[in-house]
């Protein structure tokens, strides 16, 4: 390892913890653009201040700004952002409380707009959730959580909600049920192109977590020109993004050296 050994490895540990965090947290492609919440939780993400992303969600609660489907897939967002929080935390009592609520959203969702794909997208990635904290519900949930994700593809191809819940199933399954990391991949940057290609970058937390994703990817896979230049691409669209630009670039840059 390179110079300030005692610093890389806190550095590492840290990054660790902050990569868990970032392949749980699950991502949504809704530009939400009119939302007055947007800039609130683009800002929790990228200081890593989830104590303000969970009131943004104790917020709309309790106005019950809900009405509409696009507001309801908000607050979806915000309870898949979060869950996934926790359950990287290994916070598991509060993330099943939050669970059901979004899940009863997404039900209602469906019933207004049966062929959401978004709201299937979610379907699949809240079973998903369950097994996350417990991994013996696979058996029970897993092709569930598979045929809803696999069902929002069949609705909409483009969706990019569901383009990138394909690329975690494809990245978090074994190879022996079907899981294949180079694919996750491809699926990942097709996402990033339709963002970008759909101008659904600015402020969008979910954009920058992808991006940070693929770098990570890009870095488990010994790609490690790929991964500076993707995260090198994060933090000029986002220069306030510390712990991408202090932790994970920084931790980087000390791998490629050595």
């Amino acid at each position: 390892m390179v110079q300030k050994v005692q610093s890389m490895e806190w550095s590492n540990a840290t990054l660790h913890k902050i990569l868990t965090t970032l392949f749980l947290l699950t991502l949504t492609t809704t530009a939400f653009s009119e939302s007055p919440y947007k800039k609130t939780i683009y800002s929790a993400f990228i200081t890593h201040d989830m104590a303000k992303w969970e009131k943004v969600i104790h917020t709309i609660e309790l106005s019950n700004a809900t009405n509409t489907v696009d507001q309801k897939l908000e607050l979806i967002n915000y309870y898949y952002g979060y869950i996934g929080w926790l359950i990287g935390q290994k916070k598991y009592s509060p993330a099943e409380k939050l669970i059901p609520r979004g899940e009863k959203l997404i039900n209602q969702v469906l019933s207004i707009s049966p062929k959401n794909a978004t709201a299937y997208s979610f379907k699949g990635s809240f079973l998903g959730f369950k097994i996350g904290i417990d991994k013996c519900k696979a058996i029970f949930l897993g092709s569930d959580s598979k045929s809803n994700i696999n069902k929002a593809m069949e609705l909409d191809p483009l969706n990019i909600q569901a383009i990138i819940d394909k690329g975690n199933l494809l990245y978090y399954s074994p190879r022996l049920f079907g899981g294949d990391k180079k694919e996750a991949l491809n699926y990942f940057l097709k996402g990033v192109k339709l963002m970008e290609r759909n101008k659904e970058t600015y402020q969008n937390w979910a954009y920058l977590n992808l991006l940070t994703m693929i770098a990570s990817v890009y870095e488990k896979t010994d790609k490690l020109e790929d991964a500076k230049l993707t995260y090198e691409k994060i933090i000029r669209n986002e220069p306030d993004i510390k712990w991408v630009k202090d932790e994970l670039y920084l931790s980087l840059l000390a791998k490629i050296k050595t």
